[in-house]
């Protein structure tokens, strides 16, 4: 197939056009912006009220099929993306008020991968907002936040934590060592092993989203091993490791990886 090209225009606009153009296409912009958080606030008001079994229903699933036209795969995807929403909008509320609370793109930010990467990560999420959005206030001083900036620390943290891998934070002053280990050697031992940890996990990960690339999410488990047995030999790695990346990136559990 070709390159895709854009049909150009045979000649420029005036600039009273160009602004009214812009004016339009900036007043879409913000309507979708805003109509994608009325969108997760109604998933969550209806899911809360478990509106499915007041209308006969024995599933959200079920409910969202029949009355929305949706799949289940996306109503409970709704669902997720209705979570990271929530714990982002009161985030910035409560950081930088209200009126900057819908400032930030919801579509752009919250892909389906970023969703499930950051599903059950919640409370970690709405920390590293609240630090980035400190450091914003930091910035601006006495003055306003700029909304761009609300939307670009939005974004920078929701990065950042997809990056990270997801090992549960441990208390290491609560570690107790074996008899006959120092408490604190021991500490530091485990400390180190968490660390090598994180970094396995991140292997995973890069390997999974190398393994998505020759094997989506909608491919069997059975013809993604076919490839992937391939790709394994030609990287020095195996099918085993590749199919449990590619699990991890799907789901961002870790548990994907035990047992390979």
């Amino acid at each position: 197939m070709g390159e895709r090209h854009h049909s150009e225009p045979d000649a420029a606009v005036g600039r009273a056009e160009a602004l009214r153009l812009t004016d339009e296409l900036r007043a879409a912009a913000a309507e979708a912006r805003t109509s994608a958080l009325v969108l997760t606030r109604r998933v969550r008001a209806a899911y809360g009220a478990r509106v499915w079994t007041a209308l006969g229903f024995p599933s959200w699933g079920a409910y969202a099929m029949a009355e929305l036209g949706l799949s289940r795969p996306t109503a409970y995807r709704l669902l997720d993306l209705a979570a990271v929403a929530e714990a982002i909008e009161e985030t910035v509320e409560r950081e930088v008020g209200p009126s900057l609370s819908h400032t930030w793109d919801t579509w752009p930010v919250l892909s389906v991968q970023a969703v499930v990467d950051l599903r059950g990560r919640l409370a970690e999420l709405a920390d590293l907002v609240a630090e980035r959005l400190a450091r914003v206030r930091a910035e601006a001083g006495p003055g306003p936040v700029r909304a761009a900036l609300v939307g670009a620390a939005v974004a920078d943290a929701v990065t950042e934590l997809r990056e990270r891998p997801d090992v549960p934070p441990v208390d290491l002053q609560s570690v107790q060592s074996p008899e006959g280990h120092d408490v604190e050697a021991w500490r530091a031992v485990v400390a180190r092993g968490l660390e090598a940890q994180q970094r396995l996990l991140g292997d995973f990960r890069e390997l999974g989203l190398l393994a998505l690339r020759v094997a989506p999410g909608y491919v069997s488990d059975h013809d993604a091993e076919a490839v992937l047995h391939l790709l394994g030999k030609e990287i020095g790695s195996t099918c085993e490791e590749l199919m449990a990346g590619r699990r991890y990136a799907l789901t961002g559990d870790a548990r994907a990886v035990e047992g390979r």
